[in-house]
């Protein structure tokens, strides 16, 4: 997936730089905010074109059959992830995606557990999966794995 530039206002920039005292993603924060709206959005006939809302209910229809059972998915400890649940992984720069399906992690075509995705998508660096992965739920916005962890 490759990159593009945006113009976005400097007060706006630094206004997240001061906030977060310089720790904050700001490209990782701009890509999640216009994909929940995308997310929020999708199949809106309002935002959208009558033609996208079509296909937007087609595609609902096949779901089911590519993900499973949404009242089954993966439990990771105490965290239960249903069929759906979208899991992205950023490091130097790149994001790597995995979805449970049919009750299993999949990244790159290939079952895995959370563990092992994050370190993937780290080049097969040893990392703490939740600390590093971010999910996201059907219907649900992103969140830190932890936070789920400690709900």
């Amino acid at each position: 997936m490759s990159d593009i530039s945006i113009a976005i206002p400097q007060h706006l920039v630094s206004e997240i730089v001061i906030r977060s005292r310089g720790r904050a993603d700001i490209a990782g924060l701009i890509s999640n905010i216009v994909g929940d709206y995308l997310d929020r959005t999708l199949g809106d006939a309002v935002v959208w074109s009558d033609s996208h809302a079509e296909e937007v209910a087609e595609s609902l229809q096949t779901e089911e059959e590519h993900f499973g059972d949404p009242t089954k998915g993966y439990y990771w400890h105490r965290v239960f992830l249903p069929n759906g649940t979208l899991l992205k992984a950023h490091y130097k720069g790149k994001e790597s995606t995995a979805e449970v399906r049919h009750q299993q992690i999949y990244f790159d075509g290939k079952p895995c557990s959370p563990s092992q995705f994050a370190s993937m998508a780290a080049n097969n660096t040893s990392r703490n999966a939740w600390r590093d992965l971010w999910i996201r739920r059907p219907g649900d916005k992103w969140h830190l794995a932890n936070s789920l962890r400690d709900a």
